[in-house]
């Protein structure tokens, strides 16, 4: 699923998560880019090694002009990396970051020395907390604190397991209810009867 997600060019969640931060120093003296952010101080405006944090969007166009240098975002570098591949099931995501797997994929897409590592940690956290966050969709009444500590994707699909099983469970305890003749092959029939008619 995460190899394959290609979001639209108007989803909200991808363009949020274009404006994810990235911490990244320069390493092309650039004049007047302290108003990129607000955390650097004014002396080290037109210093060289400049360090601001960027939205993603924003450091793809730098590094296409090779003039910037990225470190992984909390989330994924290797400290929390380890805490993800020891137990990703007691991981808040939503706190961690909210659009986890969809920021993730667009790093890992990212010339970088960790972007494998990255790649490989999203597809292990939500091949293993796919099972819970089934499980809790599934038997859980009251669902608020699980499904807070969910990322935008994992919601999306808690949302539509959380549906399926109220379906089914409608269906288990009320049935399919009376079966009724498609239109179509009640027409059908009706032009046959006509046909036999006339053929007389």
């Amino acid at each position: 699923m995460l190899r394959n997600i290609k979001p639209h060019y108007f989803s909200i969640d991808a363009i949020m998560a274009a404006q994810e931060k990235i911490p990244c120093r320069f390493t092309k003296k650039i004049d007047s880019i302290g108003f990129l952010d607000f955390n650097v101080p004014e002396k080290e405006d037109d210093e060289s090694d400049q360090k601001v944090e960027l939205p993603l969007w924003m450091v793809k166009v730098f590094l296409i002009q090779k003039s910037v240098q990225f470190d992984m975002p909390k989330a994924y570098n290797e400290i929390y990396r380890g805490v993800l591949t020891a137990d990703p099931s007691v991981v808040d995501l939503q706190k961690l970051c909210k659009h986890f797997y969809l920021f993730g994929k667009f790093l890992s897409q990212l010339e970088h020395r960790e972007s494998y590592e990255v790649q490989q940690v999203l597809i292990y956290t939500f091949t293993n907390r796919f099972k819970q966050i089934m499980d809790w969709a599934q038997n859980i009444e009251d669902n608020q604190p699980c499904f807070n500590k969910l990322d935008c994707i994992e919601r999306k699909i808690f949302d539509d397991a959380r549906v399926a099983q109220q379906q089914l469970n409608t269906y288990l305890l009320e049935g399919s209810g009376q079966m009724e003749i498609a239109s179509m092959i009640l027409n059908y029939k009706k032009r046959k009867m006509h046909e036999n008619r006339l053929a007389e």
